[in-house]
């Protein structure tokens, strides 16, 4: 099924997104990206909504990185996982602060690191699969989810991912919906923040979409092909496929050595993302101070606090969260793209996807679907924190009158 994932899931969100990105991205060129899209279709207040919702969403998901960096260590260090709530709170708060301070020191620091992270993060896997492809045995790949009395995974035990919901939890073909969809969705998304780009490039009609759809391939591949030789060169049971199990698997297929380098380089590239993530967040609300360094240390700031009053929740808490926020926001600049190609045919696109102003509505409708479904099978705690993140962000959007032009802080 997860194979299966990766090879839907990106026409039914990642293709769509990267597409509408593509479009606006160019004509716009726009530091904020979606936010501008938004307000140029609907208005400030909007505007301001999108752009909230997305910081919300964005700084939740950061909370992830310290927390599966946490999680390599101490698979590396072979600790006990079982440590007081007290003892994970202070670590990953530390964690956190170190992490911050890194990106308050400067954003050249943050892009030259993040190259070299990028490389070592990968280089890994591509040996992996170069040595595990002859020992492939596809028959593997069409195994099926190991199904219980109650219809649940044999070795799923997630309060939060079970916990009732508005409709009743599905379950179909010994699927776990909520959680396979909120990976889905988080692994393959995220293409509008390149709308950010597009004046960064030489041509936005030619370098810029092209550069983005090359994502989207390098993206579905990165998933897809590990994922193949994982699963196809080893025989592990479906509850062996825990946090930290790909390294497991590395050893097997190439020794010790390209083991212990797979956790390295997954661990340390929860760091980039981090920084990376921290950087574009805390631009997001860069009308505040910058520090001596250039950097927008009030933004910094603001999202460290957000990031340890997460470090509590795990990987799939912080998931679920994230994910409606950011629904919500990818749902309006949809809206946004439906209305700039209907009504404001002059804007000038210098890339417009090759299609009629009818068909562009079709394009948005298979994401929509699936952020309908993730909505429907959600729990109510998804349901209060998204209501929650609507009103802090309609309110803070109107208190602070939230414009593009002059960041989301006047």
């Amino acid at each position: 099924m997860r194979i299966l994932g990766f090879i839907i899931f990106p026409f039914i969100w990642s293709i769509p997104e990267a597409l509408v990105t593509a479009e606006l991205g160019a004509a716009f060129q726009d530091l904020f990206a979606g936010v501008a899209w938004v307000e140029h279709a609907f208005g400030e207040d909007m505007g301001g909504l999108c752009g909230i919702l997305a910081w919300v969403s964005g700084a939740t998901d950061n909370a992830i990185y310290p927390t599966l960096f946490m999680e390599y260590v101490t698979s590396v260090a072979g600790w006990d996982k079982g440590e007081s709530t007290i003892t994970r709170f202070l670590s990953l708060t530390t964690i956190t602060i170190c992490l911050a301070m890194l990106n308050y020191i400067g954003l050249e620091f943050v892009g030259n690191a993040s190259l070299v992270i990028c490389v070592i993060a990968m280089s890994p896997f591509l040996i992996m699969t170069i040595l595990g492809a002859p020992k492939v045995v596809p028959s593997r790949w069409f195994q099926m989810p190991e199904v219980s009395a109650d219809g649940l995974y044999e070795s799923f035990d997630d309060d939060f991912e079970t916990s009732p919901g508005p409709l009743p939890l599905l379950t179909l073909g010994g699927i776990l919906w909520r959680p396979y969809l909120n990976n889905m969705f988080w692994n393959l998304n995220s293409f509008d923040n390149a709308g950010s780009f597009a004046g960064e490039t030489t041509s936005a009609s030619t370098t810029y979409p092209r550069g983005i759809f090359v994502g989207v391939i390098m993206v579905a591949l990165g998933y897809i092909v590990p994922v193949l030789v994982a699963v196809g060169a080893t025989d592990y049971s479906q509850a062996d496929w825990v946090d930290g199990h790909l390294g497991v698997v590395a050893m097997d297929i190439g020794g010790q050595w390209l083991g212990l380098w797979t956790i390295f380089a997954a661990g340390i590239s929860n760091i980039a993302m981090f920084e990376a993530e921290m950087s574009s967040d805390a631009f997001k609300i860069m009308g505040m101070a910058r520090s001596k360094y250039g950097t927008p240390s009030a933004g910094i700031i603001t999202n460290t606090i957000v990031i340890i009053a997460f470090s509590c929740a795990d990987f799939g808490q912080l998931l679920e969260l994230l994910n409606c926020t950011y629904a919500i926001s990818v749902l309006l600049e949809y809206a946004a793209f439906i209305k700039l190609r209907l009504f404001y045919k002059e804007l000038q696109r210098p890339y417009r996807i090759p299609i009629p102003d009818w068909a562009a509505v079709l394009i948005v409708i298979p994401p929509t679907l699936g952020i309908i479904c993730i909505f429907a099978t959600s729990n109510w705690y998804v349901y209060v924190f998204s209501t929650g993140a609507l009103l802090f962000s309609y309110t803070l959007s109107k208190l602070s009158g939230v414009s593009k032009k002059q960041g989301l802080f006047r």
